[in-house]
C-alpha cells in the first residue's frame, strides 16, 4: 500500500498531519514531488480542518509491502 502524509504546523505551534492511503502511483514517480507540493498548498489555502494551518512542514511518501506467511 502506498500512503502520502502531509505535515503542517498549526497557528498554536502544534504538529498536524493528514495521511491518505492508496496514494496515486504518480506521486512516487519523477515529478511527483511537485504534485505533493500542490496538495500542501491547496490545503493551506482552503483550510478545510478544524485547526488553522500556519505553515507547511513537509511530506512523506510511504510504501509498505506485506508478505503473508502460511501458518
Amino acid at each position: 500500500m502506498k500512503t502520502v502524509r502531509l505535515m503542517f504546523q498549526t497557528d498554536a505551534g502544534k504538529s498536524f498531519s493528514v495521511s491518505m492511503n492508496y496514494a496515486a502511483p504518480a506521486l512516487f514517480e519523477e515529478g511527483g514531488d511537485a504534485l505533493v507540493r500542490t496538495a500542501l498548498d491547496a490545503l493551506m489555502t482552503q483550510q478545510p480542518f478544524n485547526v488553522t494551518l500556519a505553515a507547511k512542514s513537509g511530506a512523506e511518501l510511504i510504501e509498505r509491502t506485506v508478505t503473508t506467511v502460511a501458518a
